[in-house]
């Protein structure tokens, strides 16, 4: 077990559009994919052990966005916008189209949100936190 990660602030954004996980999985060519576009998972475990919110969202990456963003570039403006409105790190979910960004503040998240309705970027937004719970 990790032990809870720091609190924060979770804005998530979906976009009026539907992604085909099984498309998406049949265009992934791992061959092309570089050392970058993987998660450190090992780092991210130090981090979370150390209460390093920088250092999780530091390393938060997600492979199927390089095919993902190609096809639909409002995953990428979402992203973009939540990091300009001051989020951490923001990061396509699975293989898409909803995209989630970490913040440490409600009011940067609260504004975010405001401006990704403002945008038209989402029709489906919220602003949420994790529960964390000891087993």
């Amino acid at each position: 077990p990790l032990p809870q990660i720091p609190q924060c602030q979770v804005l998530i954004a979906k976009p009026g559009i539907s992604v085909s996980t099984k498309v998406v999985y049949e265009s992934l060519d791992a061959m092309e994919l570089k050392p970058e576009d993987h998660p450190d998972i090992d780092g991210m475990v130090e981090a979370i052990r150390n209460g390093d919110l920088y250092g999780i969202t530091a390393r938060m990456e997600n492979v199927l966005e390089t095919v993902t963003e190609k096809t639909y570039p409002v995953i990428s403006e979402l992203k973009e916008k939540m990091r300009e409105e001051g989020a951490l790190n923001a990061l396509m979910s699975g293989s898409g189209p909803t995209v989630f960004g970490i913040f440490e503040e409600e009011d940067k998240a609260q504004k975010a949100a405001d401006r990704i309705r403002e945008l038209k970027l989402s029709n489906q937004i919220y602003v949420t936190t994790f529960v964390n719970v000891s087993l």
